[in-house]
C-alpha cells in the first residue's frame, strides 16, 4: 500500500526510537530541498515541530522525524474522543505554530495539516507538526484550505450538539483569511466554554440563610454575530436575572410548588431541643441521684446529636398527598410510597375475539402453494457466501473465533468511552492496542502506539506501520496469542 505526501513516500521505522521516514524510491535530490529552510531547522529548535534529521546514504537523502513520547492525533481521537474545548485548544495551538513559522523563515504551506501527521504530547495544546522543507512549496494561501479541511474532519468527531455550534463558527471563520483572525475566534470559542462552566459561584452564609447565587464578571474576547451563542452578558436582561436567596434545587428543577422554609424549621427544632434539655436537668435537680444523672446526661447528648444532624443534613422531606373523598382527607405519605401507588394503575388489555382472529388469519399469514401438495416447496437456490476473515485463539482448551466484520477492526482493552471490536482482557494491553485494516490489497495489521507493542510471527511491529497479513499468521499481544484465518 503506497502512502504519499507532497510526492514523497512515508513509512514508520524503529531505530533506537520510533521514526517517520519521508523518501523517494531513487532518493531525494538535494536541489529539491530548500537550503535556507534546512539550515534554519538545523540551527534552531523550532517549537511545535517534530524533530527533523536529514539522512544521506549513497547520495540518497531521507527525512527522519522523531516520534518518541508522542501520539498520533488520529489514534488519540479514537481513544479519548473530542470536545469543543479540546477542538479549540488544538486548533489554537496549530494556528500559533503556523504564525511563528515566519520567525524561522519557514513557509506556512510546508506543514502537513492532516490528522496522521499531527502528534500530541502531554496535553491537547502540546502539539507537534510535520514540516517538509521542499523548495517547490511556496503557495502560502493554500494553508487556509488545509485548515478548513482539518477542522471539517475534526468536527465529525464531536457530538451532534457541539458539532452544530462549531460548524456555525467555521462558516463565519471561512470569510476570514488571516491567522490573527483565527486566533481571536478560537480564543472566543475557548472563553465561551469557560463561561458556561464558571458563570456562577455559590457562596454560603454563616447566619443560617439559604445559599446565594451571584454572577462572576468574566472578561472575554468579542464574538461576532451569526457565530456561537452570545455570552450571558449580551443577552436580554430578563434572561440574566437570577434571584438571590434561592436554593440550588430550584435552579436545577422547574418551580412547581413553594418550598418549606428550612431556616425557620431549624430554629424551631433548636428551641424544642433546648426546652427538652432544660426539662431533663430540672428533673435531675429536683430528684438528684447517680442513675438520674446518667440518664439526664445521655439524653442531653442524644438531643444535641439530633440537632446537629438536622442542622447539617436537613429535615426529612415528606410530600403531602391529598386524597379526595366525601370530605377532604389529608394523608402524609413518603414520595416512594406515592410513586408505588401510582405505578399500580396499569391499563387492562382488551379481550381478543377468537372467532374474528381465525377468520382473518389468511390476511396475516403467507401460505406456500404448489400444484403438487405433497411435493417439497423449493425456497431458493443456495448461494455460497464469500468467506470472511476471522481471528482464532485458545481459551480453556477450546478454540474460539471472532469474524472481522469491519474494515477497521480494533483490538485493545477498551473502556466505557472507547468501544473496541475485540476486547483484550490482559494486564499490559492498551485501550486501543492494534488495528486490522481491510483494503483492496487484503488485510493489514498496525500497532496503534501501544505501550507494550504488538508481535507478528514473533517479530515486533513498528508503531503506526501497516504489515500485510496472510492465512495462519500469529499475532501476539502481551500474552494473548491469536491466529489470523482467511
Amino acid at each position: 500500500m503506497t502512502q504519499e505526501v507532497f510526492g514523497l513516500r512515508y513509512e514508520f521505522v524503529y531505530r533506537h526510537g520510533h521514526y517517520m521516514v519521508l523518501h523517494k524510491e531513487d532518493g531525494l535530490d538535494s536541489k529539491t530541498l530548500s537550503t535556507l529552510q534546512v539550515k534554519m531547522l538545523e540551527a534552531n529548535d523550532v517549537p511545535n515541530l517534530l524533530p527533523l534529521e536529514i539522512q544521506e546514504v549513497d547520495f540518497r537523502i531521507s527525512l527522519l522525524y522523531n516520534l518518541s513520547s508522542k501520539r498520533m492525533l488520529s489514534h488519540v481521537l479514537k481513544v479519548e474522543g473530542l470536545s469543543k474545548q479540546h477542538f479549540a485548544k488544538l486548533m489554537y495551538a496549530i494556528v500559533c505554530a503556523l504564525g511563528e513559522s515566519k520567525n524561522y523563515m519557514l513557509f506556512e504551506s510546508g506543514y502537513v495539516l492532516k490528522d496522521n501527521f499531527i502528534f500530541i504530547g502531554s496535553d491537547w495544546s502540546d502539539i507537534y507538526l510535520t514540516y517538509v522543507p521542499l523548495e517547490s512549496i511556496n503557495d502560502e494561501v493554500s494553508v487556509f484550505l488545509s485548515l478548513a479541511s482539518l477542522m471539517k474532519q475534526l468536527s465529525q468527531k464531536l457530538n451532534n450538539d457541539e458539532r452544530s455550534k462549531v460548524i456555525l463558527w467555521m462558516e463565519s471563520l471561512s470569510r476570514n483569511q488571516s491567522l490573527q483572525g483565527y486566533k481571536e475566534n478560537l480564543l472566543a470559542l475557548m472563553d465561551e466554554q469557560t463561561l458556561v462552566q464558571d458563570a456562577y459561584q455559590i457562596s454560603s452564609h454563616e447566619d443560617g440563610e439559604q445559599d446565594t447565587v451571584e454572577p462572576i464578571n468574566l472578561q472575554m474576547s468579542p464574538v461576532k454575530e451569526n457565530e456561537l451563542p452570545k455570552p450571558l452578558w449580551k443577552r436580554e436582561e430578563g434572561q440574566q436575572q437570577i434571584r438571590k436567596n434561592t436554593a440550588i434545587e430550584e435552579l436545577q428543577q422547574p418551580h412547581t410548588a413553594p418550598k418549606i422554609n428550612e431556616g425557620k424549621g431549624n430554629q424551631i427544632v433548636l428551641v424544642v431541643v433546648i426546652l427538652l434539655t432544660a426539662f431533663l436537668w430540672q428533673n435531675y435537680l429536683t430528684y438528684p441521684s447517680t442513675g438520674n444523672l446518667q440518664i439526664t446526661a445521655g439524653s442531653s447528648i442524644l438531643l444535641m446529636n439530633v440537632w446537629f444532624v438536622i442542622r447539617f443534613l436537613g429535615l426529612p422531606r415528606i410530600q403531602r398527598y391529598i386524597k379526595e373523598s366525601n370530605g377532604v382527607n389529608l394523608t402524609f405519605l413518603p414520595i416512594s410510597e406515592k410513586q408505588r401507588e401510582l405505578n399500580l394503575v396499569t391499563p387492562t388489555p382488551e379481550p381478543i375475539n377468537i372467532q374474528n382472529y381465525y377468520e382473518n388469519l389468511h390476511m396475516h399469514t403467507t401460505l406456500l402453494t404448489n400444484k403438487k401438495p405433497n411435493a417439497t416447496v423449493f425456497l431458493g437456490r443456495h448461494v455460497n457466501q464469500p468467506s470472511i476473515a476471522k481471528l482464532e485463539w485458545q481459551s480453556e482448551g477450546a478454540t474460539k473465533s471472532v469474524p472481522l466484520n469491519n474494515d477497521h477492526f480494533t483490538m485493545g482493552r477498551g473502556d466505557a468511552s472507547l468501544k473496541v471490536d475485540y476486547i483484550l482482557d490482559e494486564a499490559g494491553a492498551s485501550r486501543l492496542h492494534a488495528e486490522i485494516i481491510k483494503n483492496e490489497e487484503g488485510y493489514m495489521i498496525k500497532d496503534t502506539g501501544s505501550t507494550n507493542g504488538t508481535y507478528l510471527n514473533g517479530e515486533p511491529l513498528v508503531t503506526y506501520q501497516p504489515y500485510p497479513l496472510k492465512d495462519g499468521d500469529e499475532i501476539r499481544i502481551v500474552r494473548q496469542e491469536i491466529k489470523f484465518r482467511l
